[in-house]
């Protein structure tokens, strides 16, 4: 591979050393044959300018000048051939360097160079074009005519989905020497190129032959886009337009046929004005002034009439943006609303008839937004706190003092943003506008988004307090019940005590009789018995006090409380009455977080499971208490997460009759004999524990006898915020 370059053009015009070498010799043999002739001349006395006497030696003067400037000139042809060759061998050096050059900086092109002569025959190429055509050059031969190798590739299938092979040669050989001309050709093996041609001035054509593969991916998946996006705009229901600044339309959809009822190209060079009845058109003004004014988009809802004359509802949005021109468009769409318009207006309606049903109803109704702030109240809650919609809407409950003990239960549900917490029952005390107290009954559903999240709660109350009052009333005359039973009790209790201080007074007279006070003996004496008095009274007084305690009216307001220690509580009161009637209790306890409620309630639920297990116990056949005495388990324990605390009552009487199991926790159903039992104990201890949120059920043990469980949440948790309770299942 060779190429011509500047060097070549001058060593084409210096002469060789040879042809100097010649010019000498020629110059020196004319000058030897002058000289002959002149010698000659002389010698022969034909020359008159030189005398006779001095022919000889004017001739061997003129033959020694002759020799001396053939030496001269020998001397100097051979210098200069000497020159010379070395001037020729550095434009050599520097020929063959520029051509390596040249020729590596052709190979490390990224574009494939090939060079045909003037007759079309391939001199040059490098590895890149090569490479574009065949992986080794196969379909190249140097010196081959361009049609010639094009055919070759054809045989080779370099190219390919070639209908016509000798029209498709004709058009590339036509193509080879206009310069100028550009075309992209695929190859077969999917890669497209880019073939430019450059015709030199020995008619040698130069071509470049660029890889433009992803350039041509980019087109097509540009041209794809175009056209998936023209069908998009087709598939529309709404009218996409474009608008000169002036608010002419420059395009539309195809939707306009269907919603305007004039065809695409119809539209085009209208105003949008015109589309629209005089008195509308100073909306479509106002649109485009908040768009030049800065506004992102615009948009109204505008009665349109169809040339059918239907009038529907359309809603026009107007977006203000550039071209890459710089030139300022406005790009719009315009949309059936009728519909929508119809809906809302129906929905309206519906609402002005619910709000009417909710204010006649004698409930209370809320409705909270996700993040807490009332929307709507009824009129009967108004009424009930004093207050209207216009003071309350937009704000939270806890804003309310009247509504902050219904806030502390609703809004922690709210603020987790999710709907599995709902529906729930609570009771909350509130105050009327009069301050009087309210015990309501709220129940509280989830309106839910499409993806799962709370929109809306809904709260609806009943005002229970006189339910309430009455089964406060029936729980007391309960708790009074129990109190009757344990008097036999409480007595022998407070006997043995006032026994023992009437023996010890009587030991301490007749001690006191015998022996004189100095007797240090007897001061020792004395002492003892004063301190097992003094031990005694305290016993009493405890016993004392815990009934009175458990006699006292509990708070309405729920507090955190321990359960063992309540349980304790529980079994101080009947403790020695169980014992009294041979049943055994074993309390086993762990560390568990506080319950929140009420203690003296709790108690009571306690004290009524340990006397209807003893109950339970003296049905027992007694042969088989004489084998197996009574016994009674209590065990607390916490959650494996500390958020619930679970306490359950076992005994080993004959268990619960499996008809019973599902009726239990109804109110005057009782498994007791006639004249034993009210039906009430469990009702009212179930309904004390799903008022702390919590859950109380009965089963048999397998091993024989009843177990009443009772799950309560920690005061921790969230489920135990300040006065909610959930309702018991079904």
């Amino acid at each position: 591979m060779s190429t011509d370059t500047g060097l070549d053009l001058i060593r084409r015009r210096l002469p060789s050393v040879r042809r100097l070498r010649s010019v000498g010799r020629s110059l020196f043999i004319a000058f030897a044959v002058v000289c002959g002739i002149a010698g000659l001349l002389a010698a022969a006395g034909h020359l008159p300018i030189v005398p006779v006497e001095a022919t000889t030696t004017y001739v061997a003067v003129l033959l020694s000048v002759s020799i001396a400037c053939l030496l001269v000139m020998l001397w100097w042809s051979d210098r200069q051939g000497h020159r010379m060759t070395e001037r020729v061998i550095e434009i050599e050096k520097a020929r063959r360097w520029s051509d390596r050059r040249l020729s590596e900086i052709i190979e490390a092109s990224s574009e494939g160079i090939v060079v045909y002569d003037a007759n079309d025959r391939l001199v040059l190429c490098n590895a890149k074009f090569r490479d574009t055509l065949t992986a080794n050059g196969g379909a190249l031969r140097y010196g081959a005519l361009y049609e010639d190798n094009l055919r070759q590739s054809m045989r080779l299938g370099v190219y390919t989905g070639i209908e016509d092979p000798d029209a498709w040669i004709a058009k590339r050989k036509a193509s080879l020497r206009k310069p100028g001309v550009i075309e992209s050709v695929r190859l077969a093996n999917g890669t497209w190129l880019r073939i430019s041609n450059q015709v030199l001035s020995d008619g040698s054509v130069v071509g470049m032959r660029t890889d433009v593969t992803d350039l041509k991916h980019r087109e097509l998946e540009l041209a794809n886009r175009e056209a998936r996006l023209s069908r998009l705009f087709g598939s529309l229901a709404d009218v996409v337009l474009e608008l000169s600044a002036n608010g002419v339309i420059t395009q539309a959809s195809s939707a306009a046929r269907q919603l305007l009822g004039f065809e695409a190209a119809d539209l085009e060079g209208m105003r949008l004005d015109d589309l629209f009845p005089a008195e509308n058109r100073a909306q479509l003004n106002e649109l485009r002034r908040r768009l030049h004014e800065g506004a992102v988009q615009s948009e109204a809802v505008i009665l349109y009439t169809k040339p059918t004359g239907e009038t529907i509802h359309a809603e026009v949005r107007l977006w203000l943006s550039d071209r890459s021109t710089g030139e300022q468009i406005v790009t719009g769409t315009i949309r059936d609303v009728d519909d929508r318009e119809k809906a809302a207006a129906l929905a309206q309606r519906e609402a002005a008839l619910v709000s009417a049903i909710a204010n006649a109803s004698g409930a209370y109704m809320l409705v909270l937004d996700n993040t807490g702030q009332l929307v709507r109240a009824n009129a009967a809650f108004e009424d009930l706190i004093g207050m209207d919609n216009r003071q309350m809407s937009g704000s939270l409950l806890s804003a309310n003092p009247k509504t902050r003990s219904l806030a502390a239960i609703v809004e922690p549900a709210i603020r987790d943003g999710g709907v599995e917490d709902f529906p729930f029952e609570f009771d909350v005390a509130l105050a009327d506008r009069r301050d009087a107290k309210h015990t309501v009954r709220f129940a509280a559903n989830a309106v839910p988004e499409a993806n799962g999240s709370l929109r809306y709660a809904v709260l609806v109350g009943i005002d229970d307090t006189a339910r309430r009052n009455a089964e406060t009333a029936l729980f007391e005359a309960s708790k009074l019940s129990k109190l009757g039973q344990m008097a036999a009790a409480m007595a022998h209790e407070l006997n043995q005590p006032l026994a023992v201080i009437r023996m010890a007074a009587e030991n301490a007279i007749d001690e006191l009789e015998l022996e004189p006070l100095q007797d240090a003996g007897m001061a020792d004496f004395l002492q003892s018995k004063l301190k097992r008095i003094a031990d005694q009274t305290d016993r009493a007084s405890k016993v004392i006090n815990q009934l009175r305690a458990h006699a006292r009216k509990g708070d309405d307001h729920p507090a955190p409380f321990d359960v063992p220690e309540a349980v304790q509580s529980a079994l101080d009161l009947v403790g020695e009455q169980l014992k009294l009637d041979g049943v055994e209790i074993a309390v086993s306890s762990q560390p568990c977080p506080q319950a929140l409620g009420h203690r003296s309630r709790f108690e009571q639920v306690v004290i009524n499971l340990m006397t209807n297990a003893r109950d339970a116990i003296k049905m027992t056949p007694p042969e088989q208490r004489d084998h197996q005495p009574g016994r009674i388990e209590v065990t607390i324990l916490a959650s494996e997460d500390r958020k619930r605390v679970h306490m359950s009552v076992r005994d080993n009487g004959p268990g619960i009759p499996e008809h019973a199991l599902d009726r239990l926790f109804e109110p005057f159903f009782t498994t007791k004999p006639k004249g034993q039992g009210t039906g009430l104990g469990l009702s009212i201890c179930h309904g004390i524990v799903a008022e702390m949120s919590g859950t109380m059920s009965a089963r048999n043990h397998p091993d024989g006898g009843a177990v009443f469980e009772i799950d309560l949440p920690a005061s921790a948790g969230r489920l135990s915020v300040n006065e909610r309770q959930v309702a018991p299942a079904a």
